[in-house]
């Protein structure tokens, strides 16, 4: 592409650096995929996720209010347990604080699933050690190894590019490209993502990765 407005010089990138940000990209285009499949049922999410709402609560006072149902719950349950048919209500009441106040505790030591972790060091395992040069003009994509292999990818096979602090993830055809942005050669960052929305790219953005 002699007319190339957009050119990465691809260099070895630091895989346990990034992967924070490639699995939070690989999140997002699950979710933007989602969306595609499934516009109504995002549109309600959105609407419900935008309503206003309490602040969450921190995970010290969801853990002291676990505790004090937990500690109602066996004040509760044992007496009922004893005498069943008397103190029925009780009984009740007592095994549902119990549950709520060990579901309470659960949730809040319970360390949070990331499913995308490990495609995300999968595919960095697989590009880490990647060089050449990638450029970007109006016609598409095109890809030179050092071995001198050239692939084009014109913009109608994109299924989307995802941003990040330090990183974009492009999705085409059956590939996936992760291009650092200190490797941007020709080109700003936030001029290549505006150009890639132009030519039909659907792009999203992560931030804080």
């Amino acid at each position: 592409m002699s007319d190339a407005k957009f050119t990465f010089q691809v260099t070895p990138c630091n895989a346990e650096a990034l992967l924070p940000q490639i699995s939070r990209a690989l999140e997002k285009r699950t979710e933007l995929l989602s969306r595609r499949q499934y516009p109504n049922l995002w549109k309600q999410t959105d609407r419900f996720n935008a309503m206003p709402r309490n602040q969450n609560r921190s995970p010290l006072r969801t853990r002291i209010l676990s505790i004090l149902c937990l500690g109602l719950g066996i004040f509760l349950l044992v007496p009922g347990l004893m005498e069943p048919q008397e103190l029925f209500v009780p009984l009740v009441a007592g095994a549902l604080a119990v549950a709520a106040g060990v579901g309470g505790l659960w949730r809040s030591f319970a360390p949070r699933r990331d499913r995308f972790s490990a495609p995300a060091c999968k595919l960095l395992q697989t590009v880490g050690d990647a060089a050449g040069t990638v450029s970007f003009d109006d016609a598409g994509i095109e890809l030179l190894w050092p071995d001198g292999t050239v692939r084009q990818i014109p913009y109608r096979e994109f299924e989307c590019a995802v941003e990040c602090p330090d990183v974009f993830l492009l999705v085409y055809g059956d590939h996936v490209s992760v291009l650092q942005k200190t490797d941007l050669a020709q080109g700003t960052a936030t001029a290549f993502r505006a150009f890639l929305e132009e030519n039909g790219v659907c792009c999203a953005e992560i931030t804080g990765a």
